[in-house]
């Protein structure tokens, strides 16, 4: 991810465990030939997770260990991780959406969390940062998940960040890092075909973090 290289020295290694977290979910669907064989590999996260929680000896993984040496996974984050891990079992059993409400009910649970999961707890504005968090994956991940509802959901990603970045205002110095992914929002809701923009996309991160605003 992008933005992880700014962010704070202490936190970077929390913050890119998070991201690889998310991806290895992700990935899940992709790798197995049938649905219970993805069900296991979503409960092993679920008590690796749990372990990591509780402080003991993490499972050897590079992400787990990451998550639990940095105190990552704890009672405010749990929950959130949940959510990530439960939505994703969806695609393993019909990965296709009915209407634009039904992909974005998806990316509520399956990656909006992220967002505010990285913020961490008593962050400022961790409401509008998650939503921010669902306006972005709209815009991401519609082109690779939903082509046909891709247009429908860049233009709702488009004017769901217009008003949600305003209203999240300028980011503290220590969110900066953990959020500037967030801006890319921007980008992708006005590539509903999708499309590389490595470039681009790096100028709109060095632009927030330069400025503080999504």
């Amino acid at each position: 991810m992008l933005s992880s290289g700014y962010a704070l020295a202490d936190d970077a290694e929390r913050i890119r465990a998070l991201f690889a977290l998310q991806i290895e979910l992700r990935r899940i669907p992709r790798l197995v030939s049938e649905a219970p064989l993805g069900e296991i590999r979503l409960q092993w996260f679920r008590e690796a997770l749990d372990e990591a929680m509780l402080g003991v000896r993490p499972r050897a993984h590079p992400v787990i260990e990451t998550l639990t040496a940095a105190k990552a996974v704890n009672a405010y984050t749990r929950p959130l991780m949940e959510r990530l891990i439960d939505s994703r079992a969806r695609l393993l059993y019909d990965p296709s959406f009915a209407s634009l409400d039904d992909f974005r009910s998806f990316m509520r649970d399956a990656e909006a969390p992220l967002a505010r999961i990285a913020a961490g707890e008593g962050a400022a504005n961790a409401a509008e940062l998650e939503e921010i968090g669902e306006a972005y994956a709209l815009a991401r991940y519609a082109p690779l998940l939903a082509p046909a509802l891709a247009k429908a959901a860049c233009a709702a990603a488009r004017d769901a960040f217009a008003t949600l970045s305003r209203r999240a205002g300028s980011l503290k110095a220590d969110l900066v890092g953990r959020m500037a992914f967030l801006t890319l929002a921007r980008g992708y809701a006005a590539r509903p075909a999708g499309g590389e923009w490595p470039l681009a996309k790096r100028l709109a991160v060095l632009r927030c973090v330069a400025t503080g605003r999504l």
